[in-house]
């Protein structure tokens, strides 16, 4: 090797160490601000999971449930139950307008649930059978809950029922329906309904999301109103007979309602019709109302409202003895 190699060389390895001895001193802060950053999920503790549970003998009726378990596992690794007292316990109805979609492509919205420690359930239901049909499939899957809570102890004295859209409007009609006289859409006061959670569900001027869509410039939302009911000569009365407004009293539990100003098939007349209903009954409610959210949250309004609904459940949730 000659010496003006080897000189090089050494150069080189000079400039590399200066280098080095300077991305130290200054922290390399040109390639820490590349570092994209992340917001991880943390949920308040392990969880022991039952898939697809069938509370009936049809496809679409099936609930995935999420029971909150101890922060340690067992010998073979598999998370243990919590015991003793437990947590609130979320049902939840997934969106997509009785006609698509699934119960897995809406974890996002149990994750904030299970980051707080609640007990959760996530249903799916029947779509494209109508909201009669869907309807009655939850009511199923809470019986199913009352019949066999021996396995799962879940607490049926403090229920939160939940939903986006579709599951939201069903969840608050089951809450306003619980003691109905109608035995076909009441249900057995082992449950103990302390709240509902209405995201985006509506719930008064039930008739009126029919003609939206079925006048909607694109035929899939057309094809979605032909879905809501099998009998179009009676349109009306069949989803007025699904309204949650037409079985509020004095006796239904407490409600969370968000809503974003520009949602497409809302409208402030609507909204005040629910809310002047709830007050005519002396429901108590809180309403969380986004300027700039339509039928789908921001990112902001999303994380906001999740505040908000925490301290909903806080609030509303039963108390320790």
């Amino acid at each position: 090797m000659s010496y003006l190699s080897a000189n090089n060389k050494t150069i080189e390895m000079r400039i590399y160490i200066l280098f080095l001895l300077l991305c130290f001193s200054f922290s390399c802060q040109v390639d820490k601000e590349e570092i994209p950053t992340q917001n991880l999920i943390y949920y308040a503790s392990n969880y022991v999971t039952d898939w697809d549970v069938e509370y009936g003998l049809e496809d679409r009726q099936r609930m995935d449930i999420y029971l909150r378990g101890q922060k340690y596992v067992d010998n073979q690794n598999n998370n243990v139950r919590m015991e003793g007292v437990q947590p609130p316990t979320i049902i939840f109805g997934h969106g997509s307008a009785w006609y698509f979609s699934d119960k897995r492509k809406h974890e996002h919205n149990i994750s904030p649930f299970l980051q707080m420690g609640y007990n959760v359930v996530n249903l799916n239901y029947s779509i494209k059978k109508g909201i009669p049909k869907a309807t009655h499939d939850v009511r199923k899957a809470l019986l199913y809950l009352i019949d066999n809570n021996e396995k799962y102890n879940l607490d049926l004295d403090n229920v939160f029922l939940a939903g986006e859209s579709a599951g939201a409007h069903m969840a608050s009609f089951l809450g306003a329906a619980q003691n109905s006289s109608d035995s076909s859409i009441s249900f057995s006061d082992s449950i103990n309904v302390r709240g509902v959670i209405n995201i985006m569900g509506g719930g008064a001027d039930c008739t009126s999301i029919y003609y939206v869509l079925e006048n909607h410039p694109h035929e899939w939302w057309r094809n979605v109103g032909q879905a809501l009911v099998g009998e179009f000569s009676n349109v009306d009365s069949i989803l007025e007979a699904y309204c949650p407004v037409n079985y509020f009293d004095q006796d239904d539990p407490p409600m969370f309602i968000a809503v974003g100003e520009k949602d497409e098939f809302g409208s402030p007349e609507k909204l005040n019709l629910l809310t002047s209903e709830l007050k005519k009954y002396n429901i108590d409610f809180t309403l969380a109302n986004y300027p700039n959210s339509g039928h789908g949250f921001l990112t902001e309004d999303y994380n906001d409202m999740f505040k908000r609904i925490f301290l909903f459940i806080e609030q509303h949730k039963k108390r320790s003895s």
